[in-house]
Order: C-alpha cells, then structure tokens, then sequence
C-alpha cells in the first residue's frame, strides 16, 4: 500500500494537456456617468444600491444594451473576519489573495490559499466562457467599478457595450460566504472558477511531507467525484441543488455550493517546468446563465468545522478504505489530546490503547509460536520422510496431510501465528491516512527534533529506532525457520525502513512505539507461559504415537 502511495506521489507531475494564453492589453477605460463609492459608475437602472444590512439582494443582470461602465485605474479591495483576509482586485473582479489567519506557512506565516501563478492564467472568481476565448480574455482584463455597501459586501460592475457583468460578494462569520454573478448580453454559459491551483507549498514543505497536489472535487447527482491532476481530463458532473465543486488538497478546500442545479466542469492548465515535464494546475468552474447564485467554502479541511455547516462538506476528508478504521483513530487522538495537549503524546496513548486491545490476539500467537517451535522435531521428521515432495505431488499431498494430522493432534492452527500482523496492516494504514489528511496534526510538534508530525524525520532517528526494535523483537520471537529463511527475514527491518523512511514522523512513531510494546508483551508472556518437557524425537506419525504412548 505504501508503495502504491509513494508511485502515485512520483506521478503527480504528469502531462495531460498544454493549453496558453495571450495576455491581451487591458482595454480603454471609458468614462463613467456616475460615481460610485470613490469610483467611476453608470446609471444602469439594474443592480440596485440600496440593499438591505441583512442580507444580499439578488443582482440582477445589467442589461444587454447598459452604456459602457469601466474603472479608470486598478484597484484592490479586502473583504476580512475572524478567520480569513480576502483581497480581490477589480481587474477581472478575481480574487488576488485569500489568506486564513489561523493557519501558517513553513515560515509561520498566515497561510495563502490562493497560488501563485503567471500572469496569463485565470484567478479564482474569474470567469470562464468557454470556447468564446475572446470574451474570456476581455471580461478577466477589465478593470470594474467596485461599490461598497459595507466592510462585509462589495459588488463589482462592468459593461463594454457587448457583455455586462456583475458580481457580488458577502461575508459574515466563518469560512462560508455569499457570491452571485449576473451576466447578459452574452448568450452562452460562463463559469465561475475555484482555482486554478491550490496554496504555494515550498520545495523544502513537498519534500519532507506528502503534498497532494491540488485536484477537482465535486459533490455531484453520481456520487463523490476527485479527479487528481496527473489523470486530468475534460469533464462535466451534473450537481443537484446542495451539491458543490472546487479544488482540494491533503488539508484545505476551495468550493462553491450553488443554490440551484449547475455543472461542475474540470479545467486544467499546464506550466513549464526548467527541470523538464510541466507541472499540471487544476481547475474547477460551476455552470450559471444569466444569473448564478452560490456559497463558496474557501478554507481547512478539518471534520468538526465542516460537519458544523452541515452541508456534506465533511465528505472530502477522505480516509479511503480503511475508513471505518481511520475515524475512530482520529477520535481517540482527539480524546487523548483534550488529555495531553501534544499530538505525539496522543499518537502514543492510542498506540497503548490498540495494544492492548489486541493482547489477547497477540497471546493467543505467542503461545501459538511457542507451540509450533515445540512441533519443529516432528515437522522436520515428517519433511524428511518426503524429501521428494517438491517434485513430486502425490508425496507433497501425503507430507502435507501428515503434517495436518499432526496438527489437528496438538491443536495447533498455523495460521494462529500470523493473524495479529495481518491485523496491524490495515491499522498502519489507517494512522498513514489519519496523519497525511488530518489538519489538526500539520505543523504538530512532538519533542526535540520532530517538529511535524505530519512531515518526515530528517534525521532518520526514529526510523534507526524501529530498526533496532524489529531486530529486537525478531530475535525474542519463538521461531522454527531454517538457517536460509532467518537471513532473508534479517532483512525484513531494512525493508520497512525504506517504506517508512519519508513517511510521516507521526507514523513512524506510532510503529515505533508499537514494537517496544509488543518487546514488552513479550517479557510478560515469557514470564506467563510456563515451558512444557521437550518432545521425544521420532519421525512423523509414528512420533506422535510414541509421545502419547
């Protein structure tokens, strides 16, 4: 499973498509009738300024034939609360920056979804009209008359004699807030984009922890749908009213919820890289004509937030299928946080708990081993017997139901052995996914040098450590391999290392964590099991008989 991750990480960067644009000149601005709010306005009778301080009037679409409105200069704007700073700029009424105060960048700076890109790609909250690039280019250059009605609301107007378009915006508290497009003298549809692209992770942030690039997500009438930007392609999911699309990643979410049925369209942007394949940024727009009314969610990914808003947005923290696994680990950490107050501490506490959940089952292999290491005489009498049992299957088939027989007679299972490792992959991927897409572990320290749990340990010192503790526990583990399988299962520690080795601390950790208790366990159950005569020797079923003679 690790590996799969690790080769879907490398692939990331594919190239699907190559796609530019011109960087046409802004056009002429023309002179307003009326000012607005410190800016050039028209007298359009269309979008009213005496809306309501309680809600956002619906804007209705400037008339085809509205005189040509237009600001004389670029401008920028802020919209802010308690959670998130939004800079929009009037050329192209598109959102420059979207800063979430709560959050930090590597360099513990307030964290900036909105990524940096060239000039010639679309920003969010730009439109997008489809083939009719030439209109996509002019309306993204246009420099609007911006209106204020609070610190809370600001609406944008803009009209060339061709296309009218206006947009308003409304925040109030949170994450969630309003947008509604009104557009006319244009007869096909435009969409409004959520991205392209998805934050500005450093090259030091993608290589020490799995950054997911930013991928199109959408709550469509089918289901869920996540299209990653190394598979890229055109498409169009319907969306139901409630339903929402934007771009995504490991922690942070940029949607739009529409408030009638629309249509998620996946767009995607490729950008030349010095070192060699382009990288591919991904874009999300939802559908409107005329007039498009919509929330937009822009901020973290984190469960107890989204579940608040109850509109389904909870459904992007995506713990695959180990899902029923990965939620109750995630809310036992939280539970042992509220205790702790450090996420390593948390990670540790749950690791003891799930230990000791599967104590039975790890007894019940312990004694298990110490049984079939008791058998080794027997089971090597009865291989003996059919030493040509590798070629030869009617004596495999009698060498294996001896062994069978032998078994049965000691009440042993042989598969009793293994069943607690093959339980403790599905939780190890569990903890991947709860550690790779929980936002609460981001930037979590543990002690001394590891400063996040979600990222990789530089200094390889906890991976050393689980080496160390594999050897350990290999060497107290009751065995009855021959001399050849001991030295490929010598390697075992060094493989696992090389899995874990850029995974997240925290993960590492909790394996870590896990093979001391488990060296532990087995002290106690070497103190517990009490050793049994030694067998007597023979070959095979005849043995057998003389043991219970």
């Amino acid at each position: 499973m690790e590996k799969r991750l690790l080769l879907a990480a490398a692939l990331s960067l594919a190239v699907l498509m190559f796609w530019e644009w011109a960087v046409p000149k802004p056009p002429r601005p023309v002179p307003p009738p009326r000012p607005a709010s410190g800016q050039a306005a028209a007298a359009a009778p269309t979008a009213s300024a005496a809306a309501s301080a309680g809600a956002a009037p619906e804007p209705a679409p400037p008339a085809a034939a509205a005189a040509p409105e237009s600001a004389a200069e670029e401008t920028a704007v802020t919209l802010e609360n308690d959670v998130f700073r939004a800079r929009f700029s009037n050329r192209g009424a598109a959102l420059q920056s979207f800063v979430l105060t709560h959050y930090t960048d590597e360099q513990k700076r307030p964290l900036e979804l909105i990524r940096t890109l060239p000039p010639e790609l679309p920003r969010p909250f730009g439109l997008d009209f489809g083939k009719d690039a030439e209109t996509t280019r002019r309306v993204a250059n246009a420099l609007f008359v911006v209106e204020r009605d609070s610190d809370k609301r600001v609406r944008f107007r803009y009209a060339d004699g061709k296309i009218a378009v206006t947009k308003e915006i409304a925040i109030q508290g949170g994450y969630l807030f309003d947008v509604k497009v009104g557009v006319s003298g244009q007869p096909g549809a435009f969409q409004l984009l959520a991205g392209p692209g998805l934050g500005n992770p450093t090259e030091t942030e993608r290589a020490s922890r799995y950054v997911m690039p930013a991928s199109a997500v959408a709550a469509s009438a089918d289901g869920m749908k996540v299209m990653r930007p190394e598979k890229a392609q055109a498409a169009a999911w319907p969306l139901l009213a409630g339903g929402f699309a934007g771009v995504e990643d490991n922690y942070f979410l940029e949607v739009f919820l529409p408030r009638a049925a629309s249509t998620a369209n996946v767009l995607t942007f490729s950008l030349p890289r010095p070192e060699g394949k382009p990288a591919v940024e991904i874009a999300t727009g939802i559908s409107g004509q005329g007039t498009l009314d919509a929330r937009a969610f822009f901020g973290p990914k984190d469960v107890s937030i989204l579940e608040s808003y109850g509109l389904g947005l909870e459904r992007t923290v995506d713990f695959g299928w180990y899902g029923i696994l990965a939620r109750p680990l995630l809310w036992m950490m939280k539970q042992s946080y509220a205790i702790v107050h450090n996420w390593g501490v948390a990670i540790l506490v749950v690791t003891f708990l799930i230990r000791l959940l599967l104590f039975p089952l790890t007894a019940k292999s312990y004694t298990s081993m110490k049984k079939m290491q008791k058998l080794a005489p027997k089971m090597n009498a009865i291989r003996d017997k059919y030493k040509k049992a590798k070629t030869d299957a009617a004596q495999r088939q009698k060498m294996n139901t001896e062994l069978m027989a032998l078994y049965q007679s000691e009440g042993y299972n042989p598969m009793s052995g293994c069943f607690p490792v093959l339980l403790q992959l599905p939780i190890l991927v569990a903890f991947y996914n709860v550690l790779s897409k929980t936002i609460e572990l981001r930037h979590a320290p543990f002690f001394l040098w590891i400063k996040d749990l979600s990222a990789m340990d530089g200094s390889y010192v906890l991976v050393i450590l689980m080496i160390v503790s594999m050897y350990v526990q290999q060497a107290m583990t009751p065995s009855t391999m021959d001399p050849a399988q001991k030295k490929v299962f010598m390697f075992m520690p060094i493989l696992w290392a090389f899995f874990l080795k850029d995974m997240p601390s925290g993960l590492v950790l909790y394996w870590l964590f896990s093979n001391v208790l488990t060296i532990v366990q087995q002290l106690v159950m070497n103190r517990l099991v009490k050793e049994d005569p030694a067998p007597p020797s023979g070959g095979g079923a005849k043995a057998l008989k003389q043991a219970r003679a």
